[in-house]
């Protein structure tokens, strides 16, 4: 309902002489009830009524009526800590107030901007709901002086009674529609929020607001205010919680959420969805040539890059570091494959300024969609990286993905989930020899991938696949299962005793339910050898690599303490693989180094290899560690690591793992 016909009233008077009311905060200005349209007694299209009304000077009923009102707000009190937006707020309030109201037939709320040119009810309540969800007030030189704009403009109650002989139609049809007798809007302050609010009220009863008097009106703004606040807070932190702070867009915990929405949309719909999954190629040498301030103008222009270029609809965020997840709601393999290659081209045409420089860079991209009903999050993410695995792999600044092109990460994922299922992950063991005595005294449990048809696959053909499709956690579980079964066997078979050594991946380690199970393993097995042991170490070792322990020896610690505390041994595998440290040494109650196969074999002929052999070994013997040496395949290096004093060899020399 527009209201730009009405004419133009008188300027309302001052407050007193001396006094600006409308200057003066809302709760410290005297209360006033300023008519500003047409009285039904007098033919006049305005008359301007200055009534005080802080003391409301009606009959018992109203003061029953006032009473019943300020209860109902009381006990909405405690309701609107649970709405944290504005819209469900306003609607409790006003619903709880006309309920308990017998004259009060229409109630609606408007929250806005000061500028606003148009007013349109936020929410309505009321037996003439009908009305307060058609009207519609549009700011023009008349409608300046209804009471709505007045009241938020002087901020201040305005009141105006409506007659049913009013010069001006629509309020004419409307008291003789909805029985409309008067109105009363009440400001509240939004200040803070940059915003204002208006309650507007109507009753059917002429002198029903003198009656009742404006108490429990000005309660319900002061409500409103402080709820519409809160609510407005409670959204402001949720944003936060859900948005990146570098890049302003989703983070890794809102993207989750969404996806866990989009495959419940997907399998009641059955249309699926797309996944884009990119990594910036080589954003190290950006952060190192140019300075982190510079990392981070391409990553915010990246993201602002990838919004420009895709759907509304899609969701960009931030996956992590310089990685970002787009889902792309009701989309084909073919569809995402065009628009990661023109996301592609956008970022390898791009020129991201920073300091005057140009920084240019690309980057990879995995691909994927939904695949029914069978499909999960884990599973679909698993395949992303796989994919961005391979574009890194073959080149980078490619797309890669299940389109025909293939993934041999994938392939080899399949293989591994299959041999899991048919229990043919196995064991194999290579044994470990006293360089001094010759003796066996350990055996390596190392896993094999046995195929349908008997073909046996090492370990280093599929295990970084695993790795990257987070399925290596599921291989230690049934490698470590095997050895220790394996342990148990050989002593009830009479034979000496010997160490287990047992891979554990970082992904293993970091599962609490993977370290209750080898715990719970280890007791049933360590039972029947316990009059063996006589409180000796239990023969397992537990074989992290240098590079896992390289992350923090502190949280390495932290999750092999439980393994520790119970007897296990600590061996770190493949050491001088990497960039050696000897600090993890201090942190960790290592036992065993086991020197990588590589740097063994060289040391034969190269002196600089032998030197470096003899370092570790004369430190390892100073901390009372036990040194093993890897890839020994002839007697030339076996003798050579006896001479320079290496405790335990492994290698094809005394045998190739054997599956037990």
């Amino acid at each position: 309902m527009h209201t730009s016909a009405l004419p133009a009233p008188p300027a309302a008077p001052a407050g007193g002489p001396g006094r600006n009311d409308s200057l003066l905060p809302f709760c410290e200005q005297p209360i006033r009830l300023v008519a500003v349209a047409g009285d039904p007694d007098d033919d006049a299209p305005w008359r301007v009524l200055s009534l005080p009304c802080e003391h409301a000077s009606g009959t018992d009923d109203g003061a029953h009526e006032r009473e019943q009102l300020l209860i109902a707000l009381a006990g909405a009190l405690g309701g609107l800590t649970d709405s944290a937006d504005c819209e469900s707020v306003m609607r409790r309030l006003i619903d709880d107030i006309v309920n308990v109201s017998s004259h009060l037939v229409l109630a609606w709320v408007w929250i806005g901007p000061a500028d606003a040119e148009v007013i349109t009810p936020l929410c309505v309540a009321g037996a003439a709901s009908a009305f307060g969800q058609m009207l519609q007030i549009a700011r023009s030189q008349a409608t300046t002086h209804c009471p709505v704009f007045q009241s938020l403009q002087l901020r201040r109650i305005s009141y105006m009674p409506i007659s049913p002989r009013s010069p001006y139609k629509p309020w004419r049809r409307a008291a003789q529609q909805y029985g409309f007798e008067e109105m009363l809007a009440v400001p509240f302050d939004l200040g803070a929020i940059g915003q204002h609010g208006v309650a507007v009220f109507y009753s059917d009863e002429r002198g029903y607001f003198k009656h009742i008097g404006t108490q429990p009106f000005q309660a319900l703004a002061k409500l409103a205010q402080v709820a519409v606040h809160q609510a407005h807070l409670v959204t402001r932190l949720q944003l936060q919680s859900s948005t990146d702070p570098l890049c302003a867009t989703l983070n890794r915990h809102a993207l989750e959420k969404i996806l866990q929405q989009e495959f419940s949309r997907a399998r009641s719909s059955g249309e699926g969805f797309g996944l884009i999954l990119l990594d910036l190629d080589r954003f190290k040498l950006i952060n190192d040539s140019y300075g982190h301030p510079a990392g981070d103008t391409v990553l915010r222009e990246t993201a602002s890059l990838l919004r420009r270029h895709v759907r509304e609809t899609d969701i960009v965020g931030r996956w992590g570091g310089e990685e970002f997840l787009i889902i792309l709601p009701r989309q084909g393999i073919d569809q995402v494959q065009c628009t990661a290659e023109r996301l592609r081209a956008a970022i390898e045409s791009a020129c991201v300024r920073h300091e005057g420089r140009c920084i240019q860079f690309t980057a990879s991209f995995g691909i994927t969609t939904w695949s029914g009903q069978a499909c999960t999050p884990e599973r679909l993410i698993s395949r992303l990286d796989s994919f961005l695995y391979d574009a890194k792999r073959m080149g980078r600044n490619q797309v890669r993905g299940a389109d025909g092109r293939g993934s041999e990460t994938l392939s080899l994922g399949a293989q591994i989930q299959a041999a899991l299922d048919a229990q043919r992950i196995r064991a194999a063991y290579q044994p470990l020899v006293d360089l001094r005595s010759g003796a066996v005294v350990a055996q390596e449990a190392l896993a094999r991938l046995v195929t349908a048809d008997g073909q046996v696959i090492a370990a280093g053909e599929f295990i970084g696949a695993a790795h990257r499709l987070r399925m290596e956690w599921r291989i230690d579980e049934a490698v470590s299962r095997q050895a220790l079964m394996h342990c148990l066997r050989s002593v009830q078979a009479g034979q000496p005793m010997q160490r287990h050594l047992i891979n554990c991946s970082a992904d293993f380690l970091a599962r609490p339910g993977c370290i209750d199970a080898l715990l719970q393993a280890a007791e049933r097995n360590c039972t029947a050898c316990a009059d063996l042991l006589q409180g000796r170490h239990k023969p397992v070792i537990i074989e992290v690599t240098e590079r896992q322990l390289l992350g923090d020896p502190a949280k390495t610690r932290q999750l092999l303490q439980p393994l520790l505390d119970f007897g296990f041994e600590l061996a770190v595998d493949d050491f001088g693989s990497g960039y050696s440290s000897f600090l993890y040494l201090l942190d960790l109650p290592v036992r065993y180094l086991k020197i990588e196969g590589e740097l063994v074999r060289r040391a034969v002929a190269d002196a600089r290899a032998r030197t470096m052999v003899e370092s570790i070994q004369s430190m390892a013997s100073r901390l009372d560690i036990r040194t093993i040496a890897e890839g020994i395949e002839d007697q030339a290096t076996c003798a050579l690591m006896r001479d320079l004093g290496i405790d335990w060899g492994q290698g094809y020399l005394w045998g190739h793992p054997q599956i037990g």
